[in-house]
């Protein structure tokens, strides 16, 4: 990963009347990363996308630099750096993706040899070819969001911003669109993902906002994640006999539906020896089928979010 900073945004707030949907937000992400901003519905994910791209008009003390330019200064050159894929269409309705993709250029201010070229490398590249000529409107929802990301990329962009790019797609789309998001991360493009799938945060994204209620509450990549805020697994097993309930009792052990017993530790060597001198030295009950499951992110992020609510209701956590 390169250290040379892509997008720097400082002291971003947006409020609605009485609503503030992003609340003294700031975060740095470097060229060639690729950064998840996760959080539930109404976190503020879609609004700081808005502000970053212009959309929402920033105020006094808040500040935005594309590759060390002021947004508030240099509006056309930080936005003609974006590429955007909104979650809904933008593309129009009843154009083909043709004249969509020659529009755009034009916009740009591409040439007609750079329209026909680069239009027909990102159609291969996204399998549209055989909808060249299709009108838009005709186009299912997977169909429809890789010709966005076709107008996102076809001025060669050295940031992409996509705001749930996979959401309500068919299989076969959402594993072209991850496979391209990989492959511009390859060719050195500055990712930013807003999504409700952790799993796929996780799998792509090299770190992860999790956003509530308007502030950033981790910022870390998936792995760190996991270990930093829940370093607790789970050691699931079974056993040869029934347990006595003085076993039963054993610290943090309870009998799954499926017949196997599970014991969450912070230290699982530690804990499968003392299980062994336990169970099996002590009491000659043998143990079997031992797995380890490791806290998933989905866990983690679950906790925050509700620790990070409970904290703003005032509740104490014992």
């Amino acid at each position: 990963m390169n250290e040379s900073i892509a997008i720097s945004a400082s002291n971003l707030t947006k409020k609605f009347d009485d609503f503030t949907a992003v609340n003294d937000v700031s975060f740095k992400i470097f060229e060639g990363e690729i950064v998840g901003i996760l959080g539930p519905n109404g976190a503020g994910k879609t609004t700081t996308l808005r502000l970053l791209t212009g959309v929402y008009k920033l105020e006094e003390g808040e500040k935005i630099e594309i590759f060390n330019e002021n947004l508030k200064d240099n509006q056309i050159n930080c936005k003609i750096k974006f590429g955007i894929v909104p979650e809904i269409s933008n593309a129009y309705s009843d154009f083909t993706v043709l004249e969509n993709l020659e529009f755009s250029g034009k916009m740009y201010g591409l040439s007609k040899e750079e329209i026909k070229n680069r239009s027909k490398i990102l159609l291969e590249r996204f399998e549209l070819l055989d909808k060249l000529n299709a009108k838009t409107k005709t186009l299912s929802k997977g169909l429809k969001q890789r010709a966005n990301l076709c107008l996102a990329l076809l001025h060669e962009p050295p940031i992409l911003i996509l705001d749930e790019p996979t959401s309500g797609l068919d299989p076969i789309s959402v594993k072209i669109m991850r496979k391209q998001i990989l492959e511009f991360r390859k060719a050195g493009k500055t990712i930013l993902i807003t999504t409700h799938d952790i799993k796929e945060a996780q799998t792509i994204c090299d770190r992860i906002l999790i956003m509530n209620k308007g502030k950033i509450i981790a910022d870390a990549n998936p792995d760190t994640l996991r270990r930093d805020f829940k370093s607790i697994s789970t050691i699931i097993f079974k056993t040869e006999k029934e347990l006595d309930s003085k076993l039963m009792n054993y610290p943090t052990l309870i009998k799954r539906s499926d017949g196997t017993f599970a014991i969450s530790s912070e230290n699982v060597l530690k804990d499968l020896s003392e299980l062994y001198n336990s169970f099996t030295l002590k009491n000659q009950i043998q143990i079997s089928d031992v797995k380890i499951q490791e806290t998933s992110l989905e866990e983690v992020f679950i906790d925050l979010i509700k620790n990070d609510s409970t904290k703003k209701k005032g509740v104490k956590n014992d």
